[in-house]
């Protein structure tokens, strides 16, 4: 029944990948990109780096760019958004080296560490149980003074009629992407309680467009 579930995913995304980039243009589409990118910036110098559904590779780019890491593995459950990723950043000749891996838990070894790992608008797919599964191999794959860089879509609060508003794409989203990728989740949970509640702190934080995206540096909690 998994693998089952897995291969749904798998060519849901494939066929999703084709027009990715183009789905980013309508708004608030841009949000996606600015709120994952934004906090490149104040992450330290790190060596091995992991990141979980990177997608067509856009934030890849950015964070090679950047200088911050020099080893890379990227892992998504898509070749096609694999593809695509690396044509992203073939022209750049930057001191970093990237592995693609076609997968999910399966694909990282039992003794593998990484000094950051990144999920950028990941664990929103999931349920639940799920989540905490990731958020718990995230923990442990996760070096002493590893950093965990997320960016995802967050639940607003109120009455008012901007949160209705948010609060309605984001059940268009998850109805979009159910039915284009067979994806596990059917409503947003608070992720970032999750998150804290599984062992982390907070480094740095911040939202974008009135909070409806929300991007955090996260540490083990000692």
């Amino acid at each position: 029944m998994v693998k089952l579930k897995l291969e749904r995913q798998r060519k849901g995304f494939n066929r999703l990948a084709a027009i990715y980039d183009y789905l980013l243009l309508i708004p608030p589409g841009r949000g996606f990109i600015k709120s994952q990118e934004a906090l490149i910036p104040l992450l330290p110098q790190k060596k091995s780096c992991l990141i979980i559904g990177g997608g067509t590779g856009t934030f890849l780019r950015s964070l090679i760019i950047s200088g911050k890491v020099t080893q890379i593995v990227y892992l998504d459950i898509s070749e096609k958004m694999l593809s695509q990723a690396s044509a992203k950043i073939k022209d750049l000749h930057q001191n970093c080296t990237v592995e693609f891996r076609r997968g999910s838990f399966d694909k990282v070894a039992e003794e593998e560490k990484f000094d950051l790992i990144i999920t950028n608008f990941f664990l929103d797919l999931f349920s639940r149980e799920e989540v905490k599964t990731w958020i718990s191999f995230i923990h442990e794959k996760l070096s002493d003074e590893g950093l965990f860089y997320y960016t995802d879509l967050q639940i607003s609060k109120g009455k008012t009629l901007k949160t209705f508003i948010k609060n309605m794409y984001i059940k268009v989203l998850y109805f979009f992407f159910r039915n284009a990728t067979a994806i596990s989740g059917k409503t947003l949970i608070d992720l970032r309680t999750e998150i804290l509640q599984s062992g982390f702190n907070v480094i740095h934080e911040k939202g974008y467009l009135k909070a409806l995206f929300y991007s955090a540096i996260f540490i083990k909690r000692s």
